[in-house]
């Protein structure tokens, strides 16, 4: 029996303080959440083949599960509640858990792995600079996740409970008659990689959206290296250019048109 894993136990006082502070930033964050939670989801949702899941409100942590001819693919695995949503998810592509046979991980931090437990029988696949992060091996390098890792414990699968398949370059998969292309975008994390499949990029945290100023790239306190993770999406977005890429999606249900203003302001930030 798994009995969890954790770096070191917190103080009571650290936990009921970190509680508060969670629900602070709750609340400051609800009339926005309530005004628009998600934008274009509907847009990328096929009706029994490619369904969008949020979970974890107010930040809307999204896993993406699309049905092939092959069996089930899942992108990403969202944070609270994720194991719940990702079944209710399935459930409306009239599939169940063990349907899932791959999941692709942008990353690896803690609200993008939440529902593991529930495909743990599926192949994983992430970067390899990511893999170490992904079984609890390393640990990640911003501030915050850090913090949150001692406060909370690591809920990262221990090294050999799921299946790890690590690509090192960019990769593409094939599911019957569809073609999934996977990019390595380090920066964010080391091992951050991007997706495209069926004319949607999921871009991870390497974008962000903020309802002050819009889609932008990664936020500088998550991510490892802010120069690198701008670097990478200049020459993502070079790199799928002879593809056809409708929506671009980040892993907190934010999607987009990638016309020019929305290159512009993730790509050319301070222009």
């Amino acid at each position: 029996m798994r009995m969890g894993k954790t770096i070191r136990p917190a103080s009571s006082r650290a936990v009921v303080a970190w509680r508060s502070v969670r629900r602070g930033a709750m609340a400051a964050a609800l009339p926005l959440a309530l005004g628009a939670c998600t934008i274009g989801l509907g847009q990328v949702r096929e009706p029994g083949r490619m369904q969008p899941i949020p979970t974890a409100f107010p930040s809307n942590s999204m896993t993406f599960a699309a049905r092939t001819d092959s069996g089930v693919v899942v992108f990403d695995l969202g944070w609270t509640g994720a194991g719940k949503a990702l079944r209710r998810g399935l459930r409306s592509l009239g599939a169940r858990p063990e349907d899932v046979t791959d999941v692709f991980l942008t990353h690896s931090h803690r609200d993008h792995i939440g529902a593991w437990r529930v495909v743990r029988h599926a192949r994983f696949h992430l970067g390899l600079p990511e893999e170490g992060a992904f079984t609890g091996r390393e640990t990640h390098a911003d501030l915050p996740s850090r913090a949150t890792e001692r406060l909370m414990g690591n809920p990262a699968p221990w090294a050999g409970e799921v299946a790890v398949h690590p690509f090192t370059r960019d990769t593409a998969f094939v599911f019957g008659a569809d073609t999934l292309r996977a990019y390595l975008v380090p920066g964010h994390t080391s091992g951050s990689a991007a997706y495209l499949f069926r004319g949607v990029l999921f871009v991870g945290d390497a974008v962000v959206y903020s309802y002050l100023t819009g889609f932008r790239p990664g936020y500088d306190i998550y991510s490892r290296e802010p120069g690198t993770n701008l670097a990478s999406l200049r020459s993502l977005f070079e790199r799928v250019r002879p593809r056809d890429v409708r929506w671009v999606c980040t892993s907190h249900a934010k999607c987009a048109r990638p016309d020019e203003r929305f290159l512009r302001k993730v790509l050319r930030p301070t222009q």
